[in-house]
C-alpha cells in the first residue's frame, strides 16, 4: 500500500552515517545477508518503515565500504523520501531532501567500488532460510530514480552541484547512465538548466574509445529542443546546434550509426542545421563529387541532388509569388537548371546514371519527400512541368 503520514513520524530518525570498523569478511558473510533480508521486508505501516530504516542504517554504518549494503541503504532512503513527500502533499521539505541527498551519497559509494568487487550476487543465503539476489539492475534503477528526483528539485530552483557540473565529471559507465537519464528527460526550454551537466559529460568523454555515449545523448537532446521550437532565440539555437553537430561528429568518428545515434537522428540534426542557417551544407554531398563513380549511385548524392532541385525551385516560386516571374519563365528556369545537371553528368561519362538520379530526385521533390526549408509556404512545381522533365531530361534509354 502507499504510505501517507506526516513528516514528524520520521523526525526522530538520525541521518548520521558514522562508520565503525568492520572486517570485510564479516560484512560480506553476516551483514550483507542480514541487510538483504531486511530490504526484502514488505512495509504496511510507518512503524515498520522506521524499523526497517534503522536496521539498514545500522548495517551501512558498520560496513561503509560495502557496495551492496550502500545500495540497499540508498534504496531505503528513497523509500523514506517518497513517503515523506507524499505525506506533505508533494511538498519537498529540507528533512525529505536530506534523505535524497544521503541516497545520492550512498549511490556514489556503490559506484566508487571497482566493478569487479560489485558483481551480481545471485544466491545469497538468508538468515531465515532461502536465498536472495543482488543485481546490477537494482543499482541502475535506484540511480535513475535518484537523478530524476534531483532533476525535479532542480526545476523548482535548487540545482544540485552534480547536475550543475561544478566538478568536472569522470567518463565512465555511470556517467553514461546519468547522462541518458538527464538528456532524455530534457524536453523543454526550462530543462536547459541541465546544459552544464550535458556539456560537461560530453567534454569528459570526447576522446574516449568506449564511453562516448554522452556525445550521442547531447547531440540528440539539443537537436530535439530546437526541433520542438522550445528554443527560439537565434543565438541560442546556433549555440545548441553547433554543439550538437560537434558532438554528433565526434561520436560517429570511426564508427557506424547505432541504437544510440541513428541515421534518422543524424538526418534530423542536418535538417535543423540547414533550416536555421547554421550549416547550409549539412548532410549534403558537394556538387563536385556528384558525378563520380564513387558517389553517383549513393543515397547521399540522390538526397543532395533533390535538395538542390528543391532549393532552386523555392527561389523561382518565391519570385512567382512576388509577381516578378511568370509560370512560363519559371518553367524555363527550372528546366535550364535540370539540364545543367544532365550536361554535367554527360560530360563525366555518366549520362544514364545522371538521368536515373534526376528521375529519382524530381519525384522526391514533387512528392515533398525532400523539401528545402525555403519551400515553406511555396507551391510545388506544376504537374505539367514535372511531366515534361520526367519525359525528357530524366527519361531513361528506351522510354519510361
Amino acid at each position: 500500500m502507499t504510505l501517507r503520514f506526516r513528516m514528524a513520524a520520521l523526525a526522530v530518525l538520525a541521518l548520521g552515517t558514522a562508520a565503525t570498523s568492520a572486517h570485510a569478511d564479516t560484512c560480506d558473510t553476516e551483514r550483507l545477508p542480514q541487510a538483504l533480508e531486511t530490504s526484502m521486508q514488505q512495509i504496511t505501516s510507518a512503524g515498520q518503515l522506521q524499523k526497517k530504516l534503522l536496521e539498514l542504517d545500522g548495517h551501512v554504518s558498520r560496513c561503509p565500504d560495502n557496495p551492496w549494503i550502500n545500495l540497499m541503504g540508498a534504496a531505503m532512503d528513497m523509500q523514506v523520501y517518497d513517503a515523506m513527500v507524499q505525506g506533505t502533499n508533494n511538498q519537498i521539505t529540507q528533512d525529505s531532501y536530506n534523505y535524497l541527498l544521503r541516497a545520492f551519497a550512498r549511490s556514489n559509494a556503490f559506484i566508487a567500488v571497482p566493478a569487479e568487487n560489485r558483481r551480481d550476487q545471485l544466491a545469497i543465503p538468508l538468515p531465515s532460510g532461502g536465498v536472495g539476489q543482488l543485481k546490477y539492475e537494482a543499482a541502475s534503477t535506484n540511480r535513475r530514480t535518484i537523478i530524476e528526483s534531483l532533476m525535479q528539485i532542480a526545476r523548482l530552483g535548487s540545482v544540485h552541484p552534480y547536475l550543475a557540473a561544478e566538478t568536472p565529471p569522470v567518463c565512465d559507465g555511470w556517467l553514461n547512465s546519468d547522462t541518458q537519464t538527464i538528456g532524455y528527460a530534457s524536453k523543454t526550454k526550462a530543462d536547459l538548466i541541465f546544459q552544464p551537466f550535458l556539456d560537461g559529460a560530453a567534454a569528459a568523454c570526447w576522446n574516449s574509445e568506449e564511453g562516448r555515449l554522452p556525445l550521442a545523448v547531447t547531440a540528440k537532446t539539443y537537436a530535439n529542443l530546437v526541433g520542438r521550437d522550445e528554443v527560439t532565440e537565434p543565438e541560442k539555437i546556433r549555440e545548441l546546434l553547433e554543439k550538437a553537430e560537434a558532438a554528433r561528429d565526434a561520436y560517429l568518428e570511426g564508427r557506424d550509426f547505432d541504437i544510440f545515434y541513428s541515421k534518422f537522428d543524424s538526418g534530423r540534426l542536418d535538417n535543423q542545421l540547414r533550416k536555421h542557417g547554421v550549416n547550409p551544407q549539412a548532410g549534403l554531398l558537394p556538387r563536385d563529387l556528384w558525378f563520380t563513380t564513387q558517389h553517383m549511385r549513393s543515397e547521399k548524392m540522390h538526397f543532395s541532388l533533390a535538395m538542390a532541385l528543391s532549393e532552386e525551385w523555392a527561389g523561382i516560386a518565391a519570385r512567382m509569388a512576388a509577381g516578378t516571374e511568370t509560370q512560363s519563365s519559371a518553367g524555363a528556369l527550372y528546366t535550364r537548371f535540370v539540364y545543367a545537371v544532365l550536361n554535367e553528368g554527360r560530360e563525366a561519362g555518366l549520362e544514364e546514371e545522371t538521368r536515373a538520379a534526376l528521375r529519382f530526385a524530381l519525384k522526391n521533390v514533387q512528392e515533398s519527400v525532400v523539401r528545402a526549408p525555403a519551400m515553406d509556404g511555396q507551391e510545388l512545381p506544376p504537374q505539367w512541368l514535372y511531366d515534361v522533365l520526367m519525359n525528357t531530361a530524366a527519361a531513361l534509354p528506351g522510354g519510361n
